[in-house]
C-alpha cells in the first residue's frame, strides 16, 4: 500500500471527550448566569422591601411635576402613616404618606378628586399626589385644624354647648350628604374624622371630614345603587359602629348616620354609655339596651328631637336615601328652642386678635392614642373592602 493509499484514522476518544468538555462549560456558564439571575432578583427584592417605607421630619422629596418638597414638621402619628407641615405656592399644606406597601391613599384621592369635581365644601382640596420611588405614597392637602374628638377632650366637662352641638351636627351631616351624593360611603364616621378649617385661610366657620381609608363606593359606574352583599365582616370603630356593623352586615348610607347620631351625642353629653367597654360584642349590647330599657337615661340630658332622629336613622332600610333635609330641620328646631344664634362662635375659639392658628395646627390623621380609645379598625379589617 502506497503512502497516497493510506487511511487516517480520526482520534475518536480525544473528539469525544473535547465535546464532552464543552458541554460541561456550557452547562456550567449556564448555571453560573442563572445563580447571578437569582442573586440579582434577591438583592432587588430585599432592596424593595427596605424601602417600603415612611418619611421623616426634615426630609426633602421632589414631586413628579419637578417641585421639592420638605417636610418640616410631623403634624401626627397614625395607624397607616404619618401628616407633615409642608410649604407650597407660599401656602402651608398638610402632606399625608403611607409605606407604599399599604395601600389605603388612592382611595382616598379617589374620593377627594371626586368631590372636588363637584366642588363639595366640606372636603379638603387636594393638590398633589404620587409614589416616591415604591417607598411611599404621599398626598397634599389643605391644612386644617385640631379635629373634633380633640377639641371635645380639651373641653373642661368634655362636652360642647346646645349652641355648638347643633351647629356641628349641620356642618357634618352636610357633609356627609355631600359624600354620599357623589357616590361613597365613609364607613368610618367619628369625630376624629372632623376638623375645622384655619382662620388663617377664613376657613374655621367650615368643618371638613377627612380619612377616607375605609370608604366605598355603593353605586355603580351608572350610579345605580348597589345591592347588599349580605354579612362581609366588620368595618369602622368600635364606639360609633352602627347595630349592622356589630352583625357584620353590609353598611349603607344609614349606617354612616347612626354613627353620626352617636357622634353628636358624645359632643353634647361628654360620653357614651359605652365608653369603657372594649368588646364589640358587648358595645353592641350596650347600643340596643340604649334604645329598650335604658332609653330614658340614655336620651336624658338631649332634646327629644334627638330621639326623633334616632326612631329615623333605624327605620332605614339599606337602599333608602336618608332624609337629611328633616334631619336638618330637626336641628334646626333645637336651636330655635335653644335660642342660638349663628353668631355665636364655636366653644374652642378663642379671641379674634390671637396669634395665627397654624402655629396650633395639629394633624389631619388622628394618632394612635385616639385610635386606641375609640377601639379603632384594625389594618385586617381595612383591607377588607
Amino acid at each position: 500500500m502506497s503512502h497516497t493509499d493510506m487511511v487516517v484514522i480520526p482520534n475518536t476518544p480525544t473528539l469525544v471527550a473535547e465535546e464532552n468538555v464543552e458541554k460541561i462549560r456550557a452547562a456550567a456558564e449556564l448555571a453560573a448566569k442563572e445563580a447571578a439571575r437569582i442573586h440579582r432578583v434577591s438583592l432587588r427584592e430585599k432592596k424593595e422591601e427596605k424601602k417600603d417605607r415612611l418619611p421623616v421630619q426634615g426630609e426633602m422629596f421632589e414631586t413628579d411635576k419637578g417641585e421639592q418638597i420638605i417636610l418640616k414638621q410631623k403634624l401626627g402619628d397614625g395607624a397607616m402613616g404619618h401628616v407633615f407641615l409642608i410649604s407650597k405656592d407660599g401656602r402651608a399644606m398638610a402632606v399625608k404618606t403611607e409605606k407604599f406597601s399599604t395601600g389605603m391613599l388612592p382611595m382616598e384621592i379617589k374620593v377627594l378628586l371626586s368631590t372636588m369635581r363637584e366642588k363639595c365644601k366640606h372636603f379638603c382640596r387636594i393638590h398633589d399626589y404620587g409614589t416616591i420611588r415604591r417607598e411611599y405614597n404621599y398626598m397634599i392637602i389643605s391644612l386644617l385644624g385640631r379635629d373634633l374628638y380633640r377639641l371635645r377632650s380639651e373641653m373642661p366637662t368634655r362636652s360642647f354647648s346646645i349652641s355648638t352641638t347643633t351647629k356641628i351636627a349641620l356642618e357634618t351631616l352636610e357633609s356627609i350628604e355631600e359624600l354620599h351624593s357623589v357616590g361613597y360611603l365613609s364607613r368610618d364616621v367619628k369625630p376624629s374624622n372632623f376638623a375645622p378649617g384655619l382662620r388663617d385661610f377664613k376657613e374655621h366657620k367650615t368643618i371638613f371630614m377627612f380619612d377616607f381609608g375605609l370608604a366605598k363606593k355603593y353605586v355603580d359606574r351608572e350610579h345605580r345603587k348597589l345591592k347588599s352583599r349580605g354579612e362581609v365582616g366588620w368595618r369602622g370603630t368600635v364606639r360609633y359602629g352602627s347595630l349592622n356593623a356589630h352583625k357584620r352586615l353590609d353598611l349603607g348610607r344609614r349606617d354612616d348616620l347612626e354613627c353620626w347620631f352617636y357622634m353628636l351625642v358624645e359632643m353634647h353629653v361628654g360620653e357614651l354609655p359605652w365608653r369603657f367597654l372594649t368588646d364589640r360584642t358587648a358595645v353592641g349590647k350596650a347600643k340596643i339596651h340604649a334604645r329598650e330599657e335604658g332609653r330614658p337615661n340614655f336620651f336624658f340630658k338631649l332634646p327629644q328631637q334627638f330621639e326623633t332622629i334616632l326612631k329615623m336613622i333605624d327605620g332605614y332600610a339599606f337602599e333608602t336615601r336618608p332624609e337629611y333635609r328633616q334631619m336638618k330641620k330637626l336641628i334646626n328646631e333645637i336651636r330655635v328652642e335653644n335660642q342660638c344664634s349663628d353668631r355665636i362662635k364655636w366653644d374652642w375659639q378663642t379671641d379674634e386678635s390671637q396669634y395665627s392658628e397654624l402655629t396650633e395646627a395639629v394633624s389631619v390623621m388622628s394618632d394612635m392614642a385616639i385610635l386606641a380609645e375609640q377601639g379603632a379598625t384594625n389594618v385586617t379589617d381595612r383591607n377588607q373592602g
